[in-house]
């Protein structure tokens, strides 16, 4: 990994250790280049100059880190702003949120004036020869309260290219009514922020470029979307160096290991989006407010393992406490990013040659911008599958836009008629939610059932064929009807009132191979559920777990999986020359001293990836269809193993 950024402070009273230990950072491979903080949001009338009075501390800095040959640079933290409090007001237009006119204090990027003040600010930066500039992710529009500016110049340009004369409020009726107008308006709405981003992103830019343009930028962005980053990227990367993105990963603050890939589901949206536009994605390594009352050091090698399996290259790491000269407070997260240094390596070398097996949680290529929504963040939340359910049994799951494995969906499915016709050409899993809304648009001769309302007896329990036994009814049971010549029932919803005699109402899962070819299994309920004891249980249990290791097996997207019933999220993945990958995230709190897993071929050797990157064969003993590794597998302390 040649992109490692450690963010530092310019604490000046503090030089020397600081440089001791970004040198030792860099000695150990935690980073490859030391960025300190500049905040640049203007305050004040006339702004303070902030660029020259930070700089003057970094040269001090700079100074020492070059002559010990440890590259150093800036990360710009804040440009437009983040909307935090001000100690005075800046002079330029600020942002105003379509929705609501709400005003936060940032600078609308028209502003001319805003644009006079940020190339000095970035010439002055430049003039100091860092080695690397990065704009951080509050340079964006669409990602806050009020989704986009809708400011007097933003308003203005807007109705230059819509020749209209619309006010904030009239332009937000007409956006949500629903109207083609509407939808017009949007796209140009759209350009609006869009091109007040990149005008400023050229001001940025050649206001290096002014001083050295082969001084190389990179970009931090925010939300699924990924708003305009890979645009935003190359215009600040400058000319011949790499497009170099950040994506909007951190997970901080976390109350367990549980939900652990929802960083990961993010990371994959985002990449999904930046996909053959950028050189270069950083994970965002943020322990927020920097210490391991927000997020420890294991959480953070986990993080960035399971981000590098999405496709980063790189990393932003926050592991310096900023507010305070704290060294103890980054000792462990040094500590564990050093240690695992060349696995992280050896992984960035693997993952681009992996084809992921098992189920699908589906991402979007494309972005999703909700004009006249609150928000335009992009995908705010992933499947039920696999953020309820999937994480915790230790089957094989990922996410990706590509086709291929079991598709999971529940809810809305927001997708085109063409690319639902070829998804059920394959294998999907589908809420009765997702069937229902399927059905309505005409897809139900490829579901082969039919969803209704239930208005019968009480349903009280499932009971699975897969072994015979009972689980709670699922979340938002409805009534499957068979329509589907040739579908196979596969649970039974039943009813009682003395837990002895049970009655069939009607099926719980049904299983269909269509005409398209493709293998549709549906549930009566819904996986989505909240985490308590009524509702998560109806498929956090054993026995569901060995129905859905029966439905994959019969998908033919069962390569590996844990045969336990401790929590752990698992990847399996077929390698170009024939060998089976594999990681194992134990996200329990009950420590697993031999990691047992369940391969569909037989294995003769496994390797584990080891911290320095080498792989070392383990030993296994067979029991059955289970391999029983000489390998613990602990709380966030993912293993990785490569099995032949």
């Amino acid at each position: 990994m040649d992109h490692l950024y450690s963010i530092i402070p310019l604490d000046i009273s503090h030089l020397d250790e600081i440089c001791a230990d970004i040198k030792a950072q860099c000695d150990s491979g935690v980073a490859t280049c030391a960025l300190f903080m500049m905040t640049l949001v203007p305050e004040g009338n006339p702004p303070a100059d902030k660029a020259e009075i930070l700089c003057s501390k970094y040269a001090k800095f700079k100074e020492k880190l070059s002559s010990m040959g440890i590259p150093n640079g800036v990360l710009v933290q804040a440009t437009i702003g983040h909307g935090w409090v001000l100690g005075q007001m800046f002079p330029y237009q600020k942002y105003v949120g379509l929705v609501g006119g709400y005003e936060e204090n940032t600078v609308c990027p028209y502003d001319e004036g805003f644009k006079d003040y940020i190339y000095s600010a970035l010439k002055t930066i430049a003039l100091h020869r860092p080695d690397h500039i990065m704009i951080d992710d509050d340079f964006r529009l669409l990602g806050r309260s009020g989704g986009g500016c809708a400011c007097p110049l933003h308003m203005k340009r807007f109705n230059e290219l819509a020749q209209t004369n619309l006010s904030r409020d009239e332009l937000h009726a007409i956006i949500t009514s629903g109207s083609e107008q509407g939808k017009k308006y949007a796209d140009i709405f759209l350009q609006t922020q869009k091109e007040s981003l990149l005008e400023t992103a050229k001001v940025m830019r050649a206001a290096i470029d002014s001083v050295d343009p082969s001084l190389p930028g990179s970009y931090c962005c925010v939300g699924n979307n990924a708003e305009f980053a890979a645009e935003i990227a190359t215009i600040l990367a400058g000319a011949g160096n790499p497009v170099i993105v950040r994506i909007n990963n951190g997970d901080y603050t976390s109350a367990g290991a549980r939900l652990l890939s929802m960083s990961f589901f993010r990371a994959a949206a985002q990449i999904a989006k930046l996909k053959d536009k950028v050189d270069v994605i950083l994970a965002e390594t943020d322990t927020c407010p920097q210490n391991r009352y927000s997020k420890g050091a294991m959480s953070l090698h986990a993080q960035f393992t399971g981000t590098v399996l999405e496709g980063a290259a790189g990393a932003k790491h926050w592991i310096t406490r900023l507010i305070s000269f704290e060294p103890e407070s980054g000792k462990e997260y040094r500590k564990i990013l050093g240690k695992y240094r060349g696995f992280y390596d050896a992984l960035c070398e693997i993952v681009p040659s992996l084809a992921w097996r098992g189920c699908r949680i589906p991402v979007l290529g494309k972005p999703i911008f909700r004009v006249g929504k609150p928000w335009n963040m992009g995908e705010d939340s992933y499947s039920g599958w696999g953020e309820c359910v999937l994480e915790r049994l230790g089957l094989p799951m990922y996410f990706s836009a590509e086709p291929g494995g079991v598709l999971c969906l529940d809810g809305e499915v927001k997708l085109g008629d063409e690319i639902l016709l070829e998804l059920l050409k394959g294998n999907v899993f589908l809420a009765s939610d997702s069937a229902e809304y399927l059905i309505r648009r005409g897809f139900g001769e490829y579901i082969g059932v039919d969803v209704r309302e239930w208005n019968g007896k009480q349903p009280m329990a499932e009971r699975l064929y897969v072994n015979g036994n009972l689980t709670k009814t699922q979340v938002k049971t409805k009534e499957l009807a068979v329509t589907g010549e040739g579908a196979k029932i596969d649970s039974m919803v039943c009813h009682t009132v003395d837990h002895e005699h049970y009655e069939d109402l009607f099926p719980g899962t049904v299983i269909y191979k269509n005409s398209l070819g493709g293998t549709v299994f549906t549930f009566c309920g819904t996986p989505r559920a909240n985490y308590n004891i009524t509702e998560a249980f109806s498929f956090l249990n054993y026995s569901r777990k060995q129905q859905l290791i029966a439905m994959l097996k019969q998908a033919g997207e069962l390569p590996a999986f844990y045969p336990g019933d401790a929590e752990m999220y698992f990847r399996a993945a077929d390698m170009p020359g024939g060998e089976l990958f594999c990681a194992a995230f134990n996200i329990g709190f009950d420590p697993i001293e031999k990691l047992e897993i369940v391969f569909d071929r037989a294995v003769t050797r496994i390797e584990k990836l080891m911290p320095d990157g080498t792989r070392k064969e383990i030993a296994f003993v067979q029991e059955g269809e289970k391999y029983i590794l000489d390998t613990a597998c602990y709380t966030l302390d993912p293993v990785v193993i490569i099995a032949s």
